[in-house]
Formats: structure tokens, C-alpha cells, sequence
């Protein structure tokens, strides 16, 4: 899918960042490691806060700023290089004076382990989240994250149909869309959920990757306000 450009988030006017471009808010990374038939798939996401339509709370919103795809067979340490190519852009961003919220999430089911072990040893300290069935999200006394498949597809179900998940206006985002919305979770007749392997679609990996990024808000960074506005340019590149 490579580098999108996304207009209309949020950010406090007025902020740069040390690269001279609009800096970016608290931003979360999902990162589903690929296997030998699917390729390693990323995902930015930036959070807002905005009055709800109610007008009596605030909510978050989603804006993803960045998605990709890497080489089928893109090997463990080429995986871990990237990952961490982008978060050191992604601090680049941050706005001078402030502490910028970048949280790393790495889909250590079964083959993501090795990744996860590669980026702690390079200091990028991702959380690790294994994947599980059931509709619960789980956060173990090691910090790691027990994530159900069935919390995942709702969780970004109720993101799009409240319009507070955006995505990049391109033909691959509203097919991926489309499939998500329609996507549903099955019951065989011994009851355990089936996910066809938790194969929404064609674009199961960027599903799992925008999921990772959006399952909780992200991490609060000093000097960052709600409300402002984007043009669609691409000033927002993470590259």
C-alpha cells in the first residue's frame, strides 16, 4: 500500500516538528509479522480528541497516517530495521519542548516472537500482544497484551461506523473497508468462533495492523491539544 497521504485529523495549531513539518500528536504502531505466504504489514495511526456529538464528553478518533506492506520473505532482522526506521522518524516529528507518545505494538503470535526479541534488543521496546480467541482484551502482569479476535473486528467495526476511524482515501482503503464492515465472526457447532484463520479478506494483514494501532488510544505527549485542523497535504508523510 506504501506511504498514503491522509488530510482533515487534528493536531495543535501552529506546532512543527524538528523536520520543519506539522508535528504529529500521541501515534500508535501495529505491526502484523508476516509468515511464509503473507507479507509483514504496518500501520500509524494518530489519535484526537474531540468533543462527541452529544456535546457532553470527549472521544477519540483515529487518523492512520501511514500503512505499508514489506517484501513477501522480508527476513526477521529487515523486519525489526524498519520498524525501528520508523519510530526514530515518527520522534522526528514530535514537537520541539515535548515528549512525543509513540506506542509499539507487535503481533507476537507464534512467529512474531523473534521480532519482538529483536526490537527489545534494540531499544525500541515494543509490546508484544498474542492473539486469542474470545471478544476480551488482556493486559498480563508482563506488560504484554492478550488480544481476541473477536474485541479486534468489533473494536474496528464501531471505529468505522462512528466515523471515528479515518482511513486514506484510496481504492485499496475502501475495499478494505467494505470487507470489514461486511466481515462476520462465525460459530461453528461445537461453538469456537471461526476467523478462516482471521481472514477478513484479501486485506487481512493491514486489518491486523490498523487494529493493533487503534485498540486504545495512544499515549498521552505533552504540548499536544485537541482541536485544530489538517489540509490534505502531504506534509505527513512518516518517510
Amino acid at each position: 500500500m506504501g506511504v498514503v497521504e491522509i488530510g482533515h485529523g487534528q493536531e495543535q495549531q501552529g506546532q512543527r516538528g524538528q523536520q520543519g513539518t506539522p508535528a504529529m500528536g500521541p501515534t500508535t504502531i501495529g505491526v502484523d509479522i508476516g509468515q511464509k505466504r503473507d507479507p509483514t504489514a504496518i500501520a500509524v495511526a494518530e489519535t484526537v480528541w474531540q468533543m462527541a456529538p452529544d456535546g457532553m464528553r470527549v472521544e477519540e478518533r483515529f487518523t492512520v497516517r501511514h500503512t505499508e506492506r514489506l517484501p513477501l520473505g522480508t527476513s526477521y532482522p529487515d523486519v525489526a530495521e524498519r520498524v525501528a526506521v520508523i519510530v526514530a522518524n515518527l520522534y522526528k516529528r514530535a514537537a520541539p519542548g515535548s515528549m512525543p507518545g509513540i506506542t509499539l505494538y507487535v503481533d507476537a503470535t507464534g512467529v512474531g516472537q523473534p521480532v519482538v526479541d529483536l526490537l527489545s534488543r534494540a531499544s525500541v521496546w515494543p509490546i508484544a500482544v498474542y492473539f486469542t480467541h474470545g471478544d476480551k482484551r488482556t493486559i498480563r502482569e508482563d506488560g504484554s497484551v492478550a488480544l481476541g479476535k473477536g474485541w479486534l473486528v468489533s473494536r474496528l467495526q464501531a471505529l468505522l461506523q462512528t466515523d471515528r476511524l479515518l482511513l486514506p482515501r484510496t481504492s485499496e482503503a475502501a475495499a478494505l473497508t467494505e470487507e470489514l464492515l461486511n466481515y462476520e465472526i462465525k460459530v461453528s457447532e461445537d461453538a469456537n468462533e471461526q476467523y478462516g484463520a482471521f481472514r477478513v479478506g484479501t486485506h487481512d494483514d493491514l486489518v491486523t495492523a490498523i487494529g493493533l494501532a487503534v485498540q486504545e488510544p495512544g499515549a498521552y505527549a505533552a504540548g499536544y491539544a485537541v482541536g485544530g485542523s489538517r489540509p490534505n497535504v502531504d506534509d505527513y508523510r512518516v518517510m
